[in-house]
């Protein structure tokens, strides 16, 4: 009695340990581990694709260390994991790559502006599907369906759902983690070969149901305040569905191997529990209607038709995705009609403009810009209206559909007493190309923000107003050192080779930040005539100019 009560007493323990430690190693370690590596790693700067010269520092040194070729390695690793843990029943293999796909999720939990500092240098394992469209992330969307449906039950009784949905997915996904494992434990024990008791007869699967759903829950708690000092950052959702769906198809090849292994007695089992969830009996079946279409039966009985229904369902939910969460039905409902178009645009306008919550105002925008050019006509009204917030919005998403037709509101904004709506409206203007808005443009070379000063000169050179280069003699030489940055960018960006001197005599500003960006505007101009000047920098005390001088040095042409 004695040892069996020493022995139940140290199960629990272990299966207590192995929850505390997925909890710590999950929640408290990425900060930890990011805190170390911030203090030990230097990387850039610099907010990685706040506008094009960032973006070019970062490709700089993502060329310089060969972080894409060990992004493609590492992500070619994890696919190979997967299919050799399907190819050889190894599920084991197959879960590690699925805990893999999950890594970028974590590197949320990064507090920086660069994207691969810290814990953010787990975002090069995802490097290969931004490389092909950083749009790609949406196509995981379909997974905040069951997140939006019980916020909208919450919003009915007017209470805001956000925490309680969080804790309640992270709580239950590490009760069910903690008892599947004492259960699981237990039987081992006990020389059990099938689990059927406990959390057993609930679900045949509960530690992998319990990760699915504390995942959730964290992927839930990162959609908060996410990126506070970042443009830019990998979203959870893409990893999380296909990490989940790798999860479930490692659960699926468990099936197999149980079966085979104890035959009438898992059988009986099975029979008795639900996979993972417990459902009607007509929705597992519509769940089975691919295996019986395909395979003709009821589920999966060789590893193919495992890795063929997980496909099948993974493609079907990209797909929702694409549909519903990335513009697609909008599309589509309005290519049935051009009057059912406009109505529909119409009324995410109305919306934008009386949604009080500044992150909602911000999608109901993403979704008018998806309906391209003809959303034009239904943002210039904006720039007049009484909110500030939706007249810096208005520009903001008019700069992402560049339109002939939106010059005339955006220079009348150009006189905005709300500096964010004049800010919004010089890089609007910049993306469109007009050379009309030259002179307005030019006026604001001295606005009295300095920012926008900046946004100017840099809408200028994308413009191509020569007219910069007189006025960047007296601003290279600026005491705001970010002025000093700003000129020597948007003369990079403008191209002409007349600007070389002025670029040149930054490398020997007193700022290293003035002198990355001299070295990056030598990039984008191209000129041999830079060499000389470039090899020098490679000398500089500043780690960031030797980096980007040495790359630079290797895209000039001989």
């Amino acid at each position: 009695m004695k040892h069996r009560t020493r022995q139940n007493a140290f199960i629990v323990l272990l299966a207590a340990v192995f929850t505390i430690g997925l909890t710590f190693a999950t929640v408290e370690l990425p900060y930890l581990i990011d805190g170390a590596l911030q203090g030990t790693i230097t990387t850039p700067n610099l907010d990685s694709h706040v506008d094009e010269i960032s973006v070019l520092k970062t490709e700089l040194f993502i060329d310089h260390f060969n972080l894409r070729l060990i992004g493609y390695v590492c992500f070619a690793l994890m696919v190979v994991l997967i299919v050799a843990g399907f190819a050889t029943r190894k599920t084991g293999l197959a879960a590690v790559g699925a805990v893999g796909f999950m890594l970028p999720v974590f590197a949320q939990f990064a507090g920086v502006m660069f994207f691969l500092a810290g814990l953010g240098m787990l975002n090069i394992l995802w490097l290969p599907v931004l490389d092909i469209s950083y749009e790609l992330q949406r196509l995981g969307l379909v997974i905040r369906a069951p997140y939006d449906l019980i916020m909208w039950v919450f919003r009915q009784i007017g209470i805001n759902g956000y925490w309680p949905i969080v804790y309640f997915f992270l709580g239950s996904g590490l009760l069910l983690f903690f008892t599947g494992t004492l259960a699981w434990l237990s039987a081992r024990a006990r020389k059990l070969g099938v689990a059927d008791f406990w959390v057993y007869r609930l679900c045949r699967h509960p530690q992998y149901l319990g990760w699915i759903l504390w995942s959730y829950g964290v992927y839930l708690l990162l959609l908060r305040g996410m990126y506070p000092r970042r443009s830019w950052g990998i979203d959870a959702s893409l990893p999380w569905l296909l990490s989940t769906l790798v999860i479930i198809g490692v659960a699926m090849l468990e099936e197999l191997n149980m079966r085979k292994r104890h035959g009438d007695a898992y059988e009986t089992y099975r029979r008795s529990a639900p996979f993972l969830f417990p459902v009607p009996g007509f929705v597992t079946g519509l769940f089975g209607l691919p295996c019986r279409l395909l395979f003709k039966r009821r589920e999966p009985a060789r590893r193919r038709e495992v890795a063929a229904v997980v496909a099948i369902y993974g493609v079907l939910l990209l797909g929702v995705s694409g549909f519903f969460y990335a513009g697609g039905m909008d599309r589509a409902a309005a290519m049935l009609s051009p009057e059912r178009e406009r109505n529909q645009m119409a009324e995410l306008a109305a919306q934008l403009v009386e949604e009080p919550n500044a992150r909602a105002k911000y999608f109901i925008g993403l979704r008018l810009v998806a309906f391209g050019d003809p959303a034009v006509d239904f943002f210039l009204p904006l720039l007049e209206n009484d909110q500030a917030e939706v007249r810096d919005l208005a520009a903001d998403f008019l700069r992402r559909i560049p339109s002939d037709r939106a010059v005339p509101p955006l220079m009348a904004a150009l006189s905005d007493p709300v500096a964010g709506v004049r800010g919004n409206a010089v890089r609007a203007l910049g993306a469109i190309g007009s050379r009309e808005c030259a002179e307005p443009l030019l006026r604001l070379l001295d606005d009295p923000e300095s920012w926008i000063r900046q946004a100017a000169m840099r809408s200028l050179a994308h413009i191509g107003v020569a007219a910069l280069l007189d006025r960047a003699a007296g601003t290279s030489r600026d005491p705001d050192m970010r002025i000093r940055a700003s000129t020597v960018e948007s003369l990079g960006i403008l191209g002409s080779e007349e600007g070389l001197p002025l670029i040149i005599e930054r490398l020997d500003d007193e700022h290293p930040h003035v002198r990355r960006s001299a070295v990056a505007a030598l990039v984008d101009i191209g000129s041999p005539d830079a060499r000389d000047a470039l090899q020098r920098a490679t000398q500089d005390e500043d780690w960031e100019v030797r980096v980007y001088a040495v790359e630079a040095l290797k895209r000039l042409p001989r």
